[in-house]
């Protein structure tokens, strides 16, 4: 679940799901809150510019392997 990451790191650097989605070159903003929310992961396409934007590294955003296991 990468989400929360996702969001904890766009709060602390004081960006709006608007501001990111433009600096991904998204038209809508709907596509960073999914993430955000976990319904969807970033495409490869856009992994490396979200963590450049966000400060973060790319394997910060891949799933783990924990992620998946059952609970």
């Amino acid at each position: 679940m990468i989400g929360p990451t996702i969001k904890a790191a766009r709060l602390s650097r004081g960006l709006t799901l608007q501001n990111v989605a433009e600096s991904l070159g998204l038209r809508f903003r709907q596509q960073v809150y999914e993430w955000e929310s976990d319904r969807v992961c970033p495409g490869p396409k856009h992994l490396a510019k979200l963590a450049e934007v966000l400060g973060l590294q790319v394997t910060d955003l891949l799933p783990r392997e924990s992620d998946n296991a059952p609970q």
